[in-house]
């Protein structure tokens, strides 16, 4: 099957369907075709005894300004997740496992301000790295780990900001970069109250596959699902793009938003940059893996917070209460943290919340699924300044757009609406220069 298109976007998470809205709106005729048998990408929601949980990518905060503005436009409502504002946080300090006090809560919250003490300094402008370049060059090589060991930290400082920012990275502090979580804070408004609120607090009351069905039915273009895009090839007057049951597409621009883990796994003629191809052979770091517990009761907004060093639940939290049965959401770094049968889980949790009683858990495994290879995006020390500004850069007749590149909040909704969004306008701009000509 051959068919011809202005613009063909392969991948069909958040930035390419606002890519393809946008630019069918604005006459294009335009194509998604996406691998799986279902739209959003690293969004995944589900229906689960009445309750909207999302598999993946979940809140949101009107500090992101391309997704807020997506909610205003479609009109979504949003809920608070019960956990993020907790009354009781219980945390792992290494030697004990105790409850935070009251008067421990600036101790808490002093911890995150002596941690990101440079990061107004550093991310003057989180949406202009090249700002203050060279102190975000002089800091690319230090991990979470090494600003850490460089503080002088009480122990349940370490352990409040080790497993938080765990769980923003979903990796180890070895493997996470001090400048990615320094722009997390940035983007926040170098505030730690809504550093915590932006991380995990609102979410879509039916869930981000609302937002998903409101820009395909408001777009307007078309969607091919269940097609794995196998070969890429660029010609003189544009792009043929192969699936692998053999169906060739083409166009005149092609838009490529498959996830940075993932890139090699498309054969690109003629191939595509060393650094792109050297980016998706390092791959991020992001990995883990989120775990819904199912519980008996309502145990009340609850929150749990270690480090990966001392436990296998690196944090949890209250997700949705409920009379008879609540639901927490829990992470993990461990490859077999899915797997865990019901009574680890048990063993584990009672040593933080002794009366909760698990009925069974569920997740999605991100890290071994072929079309993420990972969660969302966590560069890896020394590969901010290389690949951020790299990965988006335009190679002939293709465009790149992805929530793992590009300024402000990579790695988040946020950042594949924005890049999706903003690549719709360079495809735009590119076509309208090639007019003038």
């Amino acid at each position: 099957m051959t068919d011809q298109w202005d613009v063909v976007v392969i991948g069909g998470g958040l930035a390419g369907i606002t890519a393809a809205r946008d630019l069918q709106q604005r006459g294009l005729r335009t194509v998604v075709i996406e691998a799986n048998d279902r739209l959003g990408g690293r969004t995944y929601t589900i229906e689960d005894e009445g309750c909207t949980i999302e598999l993946g990518g979940t809140w949101i905060h009107w500090t992101q300004p391309f997704i807020w503005a997506e909610k205003e436009r479609y009109g979504l409502e949003i809920e608070e997740t019960p956990g993020c504002v907790a009354e009781h946080i219980v945390i792992h300090r290494g030697d004990r496992i105790e409850a935070l006090d009251e008067h421990e809560i600036a101790e808490f919250m002093g911890g995150f301000d002596l941690f990101f003490s440079e990061a107004l300094q550093v991310w003057e402008r989180p949406y202009d790295a090249h700002y203050n370049w060279k102190a975000i060059q002089e800091r690319d090589t230090i991990s979470v780990a090494d600003r850490m060991a460089s503080l002088k930290l009480t122990p349940l400082q370490q352990a409040a900001i080790g497993g938080f920012l765990e769980i923003l990275s979903m990796s180890a502090p070895k493997s996470a970069s001090y400048v990615e979580m320094m722009r997390c804070f940035a983007l926040s408004g170098w505030n730690t109250v809504v550093f915590k609120d932006v991380a995990a607090r609102y979410k879509f009351a039916k869930g981000t596959g609302a937002l998903v069905d409101a820009i395909v039915r408001d777009g307007g273009f078309d969607v091919i699902t269940n097609a794995q895009v196998s070969t890429i090839t660029q010609g003189s007057d544009g792009v043929s793009i192969q699936t692998s049951n053999g169906d060739i597409y083409q166009s005149r621009i092609g838009i490529v938003t498959v996830p940075m883990n993932v890139m090699n796994t498309v054969r690109f003629n003629p191939p595509l940059s060393p650094i792109k191809r050297e980016a998706a052979d390092v791959k991020h770091a992001g990995g883990g893996a989120k775990v819904f517990f199912v519980v008996k009761g309502d145990p009340g907004a609850v929150m749990t917070l270690a480090r990966s060093a001392d436990s296998a639940l690196i944090g949890s939290f209250t997700y949705h209460r409920g009379e008879h049965q609540s639901l927490l959401a829990g992470f993990s770094l461990e490859p077999d943290a899915l797997d865990k049968s019901v009574e680890e889980w048990q063993s584990i949790f009672n040593d933080y919340i002794p009366d909760l009683q698990i009925l069974r858990t569920f997740g999605h495994p991100w890290g071994t699924d072929p079309l993420s290879q990972g969660s969302w995006c966590n560069y890896r020390p020394g590969t901010v300044a290389r690949f951020a500004e790299a990965l988006p850069t335009r190679e002939g007749h293709l465009f790149f757009a992805s929530g793992d590149h590009g300024e402000g909040w990579r790695g988040f909704m946020e950042g594949a609406i924005a890049s999706g969004s903003q690549t719709a306008m360079a495809v735009l701009n590119s076509l309208s220069g090639e007019a003038a000509v």
